[in-house]
């Protein structure tokens, strides 16, 4: 699902390291292979590669990554376009197979497919944030091989760029090359949401007529917006990010980038069928809302045919109008409005504006309680390795006076699938020891918000002390049965086991 852990979408990768050429790299291009104009590259060739070329983009992926596959056609035509331009410095895209080249796959700290990474001659590599469609990636890559900051001199220039942009942010500076415009240059050259253009002339734009002005010039909601901060690196972040998109955002696999690395990280998603009747109105009403908390809360709407979003955020159609607030800096907590469907169409026209308002207001001041995702109950109790869901978490775990050994996992995850035999092995050899529980929770399908049980990759195992279930410890020990079997012998409080005594007092814990 690509907010995903388009939301990991966020994660920085670890600087690489690029080291020397001791080969003749000026023969290294004509020897690489390719593949619909797509650089091959290789644990063998990255190196050489990179040290070679002007600057190139990297897909890190794995042949059975469903992004991975749908991303290809365009990544390979954005390639065929930027191979058939004429520039002063050659740019390519190049792929790398991470099941196969897995030296540079770990170098490049890849935790998720596909990851791109983008590498300039004599700059640190950087991670590309863009979108997935073809002239995405081209007007991304474009950006960062030119001036980031685009100099003008007359009206008629501004109107052409404003013609051909949906956001145009203009400042009047006071020198072409001097501080100011360094300053531009750095936040332009990260943005991918609107044009950055400036000049030292004081009569282009109505709008900013003096040194240090700014304005943004915009095609939806108000025309202009104009910078009344001081002119620094933080405060024109800050101003763009307000205003560079609209009060209420579409969702759509081309705005996901915007929304999803932009500097609002509280979001505000409504669910709804763009076909209703109730569709105009309702969005008129989240407007109201949008307006009240700009800057702080970005104001979306999903349409139903997103199904991987609908799903991940457990709606239906039937379920639909529906809103939810997503915390994206804190592990996606999520937190449900009150109505939905009917009760939300029928109260567009009465308290729904002042209602959704109250709701962020109580998100915003820590209020809300977070809305889990949990699978239904399962009766377990012919089983050794117990079956957790999140509504019976606290009552099973926390609660509990038993030592809980939990393993998060997913049922895709290879890693699990192998340690599954073993974990159920280790559930055996404890099935007649009361005072322990081996248990598993399927971590796609329910979520918990517990201190200190932080889970970032599957399988991860908490030991859960009868004692101390405020404190649960990370298992690090090997995966094996008898690993296992000892850690518990170990820490879990004093037990019996075919007739021989393990365990430690609880005032030894």
């Amino acid at each position: 699902m690509f907010i995903s852990k388009s939301v990991k979408l966020l994660t920085a990768f670890a600087a690489v390291s690029l080291s020397s050429v001791t080969a003749d790299s000026s023969l290294i291009l004509e020897e690489v292979d390719y593949d619909d104009n797509v650089m091959i590259l290789t644990d063998e060739n990255f190196d050489q590669v990179i040290n070679e070329v002007d600057a190139l983009l990297v897909k890190v992926y794995s042949p059975n990554c469903g992004h991975c596959i749908r991303m290809a056609p365009a990544y390979a035509e954005a390639a065929k376009l930027l191979a058939e331009e004429e520039e002063e410095q050659e740019v390519y895209l190049a792929k790398l197979d991470a099941t196969v080249h897995k030296n540079i796959a770990e170098r490049l700290n890849v935790t998720g497919f596909p990851t791109l990474k983008f590498f300039k001659k004599d700059q640190e590599p950087v991670d590309y944030d863009g979108g997935r469609q073809t002239d995405e990636i081209v007007k991304w890559i474009k950006k960062r091989m030119g001036p980031a900051v685009q100099i003008i001199s007359s009206k008629e220039e501004l109107e052409e760029v404003q013609q051909a942009n949906d956001n145009v942010v203009f400042a009047v500076i006071d020198e072409e090359n001097g501080a100011q415009r360094e300053i531009l240059e750095k936040i332009a050259v990260s943005s991918d949401d609107a044009v950055y253009v400036a000049s030292i002339a004081t009569d282009i734009s109505e709008h900013a007529t003096a040194p240090k002005s700014i304005v943004i010039l915009r095609k939806f909601d108000e025309p202009y917006v104009t910078f009344d901060g001081e002119f620094t690196s933080e405060e024109i972040q800050s101003f763009v990010g307000k205003y560079k998109l609209p009060l209420v955002v579409t969702f759509t696999s081309e705005s996901a980038a915007s929304i999803f690395s932009g500097g609002i990280t509280q979001h505000l998603m409504v669910f709804v069928d763009p076909e209703a009747d109730y569709h105009q109105n309702l969005k008129k009403v989240l407007e109201e809302s949008a307006i009240k908390f700009r800057g702080e809360v970005l104001h979306i709407m999903v349409p139903m045919s997103e199904n991987r979003i609908m799903e991940y955020f457990g709606f239906t159609k039937d379920d639909l109008p529906s809103a939810i607030v997503v915390e994206m800096s804190s592990g996606l907590k999520k937190y449900r409005f009150d109505y939905g469907g009917d009760e939300m169409i029928e109260k567009i026209s009465s308290t729904l504006s002042s209602d959704f308002i109250k709701f962020v207001q109580s998100f915003l001041k820590g209020e809300a309680k977070p809305w889990l995702k949990s699978a239904d109950p399962v009766d377990d109790s012919e089983l050794n390795v117990k079956v957790i869901v999140a509504k019976q978490f606290m009552e099973r775990v926390v609660e509990s006076d038993k030592d809980v050994l939990l393993e998060f996992y997913a049922p895709w995850c290879g890693h699990c699938q192998e340690l599954a035999p073993k974990y159920e092995a280790l559930a055996d050899i404890f099935a007649d020891v009361d005072s322990i529980m081996i248990a598993k929770i399927d971590a796609t399908a329910n979520e918990i918000d517990y201190e200190k049980a932080e889970v970032s990759g599957f399988p991860t195992i908490f030991f859960f002390p009868a004692n101390d279930k405020a404190n649960p410890v990370l298992y690090e020990g090997g995966r094996d049965t008898d690993s296992m079997a000892e850690y518990l012998k170990e820490h879990a409080k004093k037990f019996q086991l075919e007739g021989e005594n393990f365990g430690v007092d609880h005032d030894e814990l």
